[in-house]
C-alpha cells in the first residue's frame, strides 16, 4: 500500500492494484475565491494516473471541489458517499456528469478489485463519514474532518485491526474563530485526541488531515492565524514528542509514504490548474436553480414569502436547526426578523423576540444565498458573519444552530 499526499484531505491511496482517489480538491480557489491551498499545489487534475474509485466524506468545498471533479476525465468512475439526507451530494455529482454513485452507510463496504472502502460514523458535520481503505497490501485511516471520540477509534481498531497509515484530524479549522467566538472544538477534534486515535489505531505513520488551506486576499493572513489553530506542524511536533514509535509524516503535496519505500518526495508533479471563478456547483455548472422567484428579492420578500416557502418544502431542514433564531441583517437593506425553526409552518416575526441565538448576516450575502449564487458554506467562512447570541453546549444548543443552517441553503 502507497499513500501519496496531495493536499489538506485529498490523498491517492493505492491498494493492492487499485487507485482510489478521497475528496479530492485540486483547483483553487475555493469557498468562492475565499480560501486556497497552502503550500500552493505544483500539479492538477490532469496529472492524476487513472483513477478506480473515488471516496467522499461529506459536501463541503474543501472537500467535494467541483472544477476538480469536473476536469477528472472518467465520469463513469464509482464514487462513494455516505447517506445524504441533508445535503445535496449525489445531486451534485449528477450534476458534474458522474453516474456510478454508491451510497454507504457506516460499516457497509464497497469492494473494488482486491481493495475494500468502508465508511465509519461521524458525529460531526451534516452527512459525514471517515474510511477505512483496505486491501491485502495495507490499511488506510482516511479520517477527513471527522471527530474521533475514543469510543469510536477502539471500534474500529476492534473491527480492522492495526493500521498502516492513518490521516487524522486535529482541529485545524476552528470555524468559531471565524463567527467572533472563542473555541468551542469538542475535545476529540484537537492534538491530543488525534495522538490517542494513532495509538488506538495502531498506526505506524500518522498525516495530518484537512490542514492545509490559508485564506486569500488582502485580510487573509490575519484570518488564517486566527482560524487555523493547530498546523500540521504542531500535529508533527504533538506526534514526534509523545508517540515516538509513530511515524509523523510531514509530507508536501506530491510526497508519498508506503512502508516498503518511507517517504518519496515529489511522485506527482506537473502543472497546477487555472484558477477557477467559481467553486460552488450552481453558479460554476450555471444550473439557474433558485429558493425564490426570478429577480432579486427584497428582504421583506425573503422573511415573507421565500424562507417559510424553503422551510415548507422540507422541514426535515428545520428540524436540523431546531432553534428559534434571531436575524439581524445589516448593509444595504437592514432588518431584524425571528425564525422559530422547530415550527416550520409559522411566518417569522420582524423584530427580536428574545430568541436564544442570534447572528448579524449582511444583506447581500443573505440575497445571494436565496438566488443559489453561493452557499452557507461561504458565508461561515467569509469572515462578515457573526453569532452574537448563544448558549453554550452540545448540539441541539451550542453552535449547532449555525452548522444546521447549511441544510437550509446547502
Amino acid at each position: 500500500m502507497r499513500v501519496i499526499f496531495l493536499g489538506h484531505a485529498c490523498h491517492l491511496v493505492e491498494v493492492d492494484g487499485v487507485r482510489i482517489l478521497t475528496d479530492p480538491w485540486l483547483v483553487d480557489p475555493i469557498f468562492e475565491g475565499l480560501v486556497e491551498h497552502d503550500v500552493p499545489l505544483g500539479f492538477g487534475p490532469a496529472d492524476l494516473p487513472p483513477i478506480d474509485a473515488i471516496a467522499l466524506t461529506h459536501a463541503h468545498l474543501d472537500h467535494l471541489n467541483a472544477p476538480t471533479l469536473a476536469a477528472l476525465p472518467d465520469k463513469s468512475v464509482p464514487v462513494v458517499h455516505p447517506p445524504a439526507a441533508l445535503t445535496e451530494l449525489p445531486d451534485t455529482l449528477r450534476r458534474l456528469g458522474y453516474t456510478e454513485l454508491h451510497e454507504r452507510a457506516p460499516w457497509q463496504p464497497f469492494e473494488i478489485g482486491g481493495a475494500r472502502i468502508v465508511p465509519t460514523p461521524s458525529l460531526g458535520v451534516l452527512d459525514e463519514c471517515a474510511y477505512v481503505i483496505e486491501g491485502r497490501s495495507g490499511r488506510f485511516f482516511d479520517g477527513g474532518d471527522a471527530p474521533q471520540p475514543p469510543h469510536l477509534m477502539e471500534e474500529i481498531a476492534k473491527r480492522f485491526g492495526a493500521f498502516d497509515c492513518g490521516a487524522l484530524s486535529h482541529n485545524a479549522f476552528d470555524m468559531p474563530a471565524l463567527l467572533g467566538l472563542p473555541s468551542h472544538k469538542p475535545p476529540d477534534h484537537g492534538l491530543e485526541a488525534a495522538l490517542g486515535s494513532a495509538r488506538r489505531l495502531g498506526l505506524v505513520a500518522a498525516i495530518a488531515a484537512a490542514s492545509n488551506m490559508r485564506w486569500c486576499g488582502p485580510d487573509g493572513p490575519g484570518i488564517t492565524a486566527r482560524v487555523i489553530r493547530r498546523s500540521r506542524a504542531d500535529f508533527v511536533e504533538r506526534v514526534r514528542r509523545d508517540a515516538p514509535d509513530i511515524e509523523a509524516l510531514h509530507l508536501a503535496p506530491g510526497d508519498a509514504w508506503s512502508r516498503e519505500g518511507g517517504v518519496e518526495r515529489g511522485v506527482l508533479r506537473g502543472t497546477p490548474a487555472a484558477r477557477a471563478p467559481h467553486d460552488y456547483v450552481h453558479p460554476f455548472l450555471g444550473t439557474g436553480e433558485r429558493h425564490c422567484p426570478p429577480g432579486r428579492p427584497s428582504l421583506e420578500e425573503l422573511f415573507r414569502r421565500d424562507l417559510p416557502a424553503r422551510l415548507a418544502k422540507a422541514p426535515e431542514v428545520a428540524r436540523e436547526v431546531g432553534q428559534p433564531v434571531c436575524f439581524e441583517v445589516v448593509g444595504e437593506e437592514t432588518g431584524t426578523w425571528t425564525v422559530d425553526f422547530t415550527r416550520p409552518g409559522a411566518a417569522p416575526e420582524r423584530g427580536d423576540t428574545g430568541a436564544p441565538y442570534a447572528v448579524r448576516v449582511d444583506c447581500e450575502q443573505w440575497k445571494d444565498l436565496f438566488e443559489r449564487k453561493i452557499s452557507w458554506q461561504v458565508v461561515l467562512s467569509s469572515d462578515r458573519l457573526r453569532v452574537t447570541r448563544f448558549a453554550p453546549g452540545a448540539p441541539p444548543a451550542g453552535l449547532h444552530f449555525v452548522y444546521g443552517l447549511q441544510a437550509v441553503f446547502p
